[in-house]
């Protein structure tokens, strides 16, 4: 294929597909990309984050070739329990800086800022476009974007907005890991909820009230067709290792028990993959339905400290 075939290949696979959901059918043997179709996708890809950085990070990507991206943790300076987590594109011109996310201090379970900036990551700065909240034991993990809680808008709003025009936070995921008893060898499962998309975006879901979050409705089996939901792949066992393992096709090379993959139920297709390839450095690959951001996200939680999981 010319260069011209591989640029138009990455501009159709990075402006989406239509539809949401898990497909009816199950999906083909998910093929390997070649390395040209790889480099291709993540130059389109380049080429709209310039354009738009929040735009890009906030929309669904397309389907084709996962984009390919590294997450890097600095536990450097004086606060090294609330390490930086960086997240790169991954090019063939180089790494190119998309977001970052920082634990909350002060805060007893795993609450994140994510922002654009490498600078600042103040929950309420101009570079907040999420948050990422976890209960105690780090089980159950919400994604907002940087709008409030209902509870706690600003007296002086007005129809529901603050004078900056900022309203009622959006919930854009949910992610439960199930616990695992201390010890056990089996791996961890993973259950994520995403709202349907609307135009590549995640539809806007505003909950008022406790009952009506997207928690909430998970545990009372509400979710109904406004989600879609994506579950952990589960590792095949290796008799002779006596370990688990996932393919990653070359994308990760250590064992750890924070390494995943999505997949829609009952389907083989990888929509999403986390995995550790150094002592500070991680992949992060994904793929349509999974936006940027909702897929740092995911990653943010297999990296989170969980007391109910061993660590990796």
């Amino acid at each position: 294929a010319s260069a011209a075939d591989a640029a138009s290949l990455a501009t159709s696979r990075a402006s989406g597909v239509e539809g949401g959901g898990a497909p009816a059918t199950p999906l083909p043997a998910q093929r390997q990309a070649t390395p040209s179709e790889v480099a291709a996708v993540q130059i389109a890809h380049a080429l709209v984050l310039e354009r738009d950085q929040v735009s890009w990070l906030t929309t669904a990507v397309g389907s084709g070739p996962m984009v390919q991206c590294l997450i890097k943790r600095d536990k450097s300076g004086l606060d090294m329990l609330y390490p930086q987590y960086r997240c790169y594109l991954q090019t063939p011109d180089g790494d190119r800086f998309i977001m970052a996310a920082r634990k909350r201090k002060k805060s007893n379970s795993n609450n994140y800022v994510i922002s654009t900036s490498i600078k600042d990551l103040a929950r309420h700065s101009e570079s907040c476009i999420g948050k990422l909240r976890s209960n105690f034991i780090g089980t159950e993990f919400v994604l907002y974007d940087d709008g409030y809680n209902p509870r706690k808008l600003p007296k002086d709003a007005v129809n529901g907005k603050d004078k900056d025009g900022r309203g009622v936070r959006k919930e854009l995921a949910l992610c439960l890991n199930t616990q695992n008893v201390v010890g056990a060898p089996s791996p961890r499962k993973v259950r994520g909820i995403l709202p349907q998309l609307n135009d590549k975006k995640p539809t806007e879901y505003k909950p008022m009230s406790e009952e009506e979050t997207i928690l909430q409705r998970e545990k009372e089996g509400r979710l109904e067709n406004e989600f879609m939901v994506v579950l952990s792949k589960q590792p095949r066992y290796n008799n002779s290792t006596g370990k688990y393992s996932l393919n990653f096709a070359g994308r990760v090379k250590l064992a750890s028990v924070k390494n995943v993959q999505m997949v829609y139920a009952g389907q083989e297709e990888v929509l999403m993959q986390f995995g550790k390839i150094g002592k500070n450095d991680f992949i992060l690959d994904f793929q349509y339905p999974f936006t940027p951001m909702q897929a740092f996200a995911f990653g943010l939680t297999s990296l989170a400290y969980k007391l109910a999981n061993e660590g990796g």
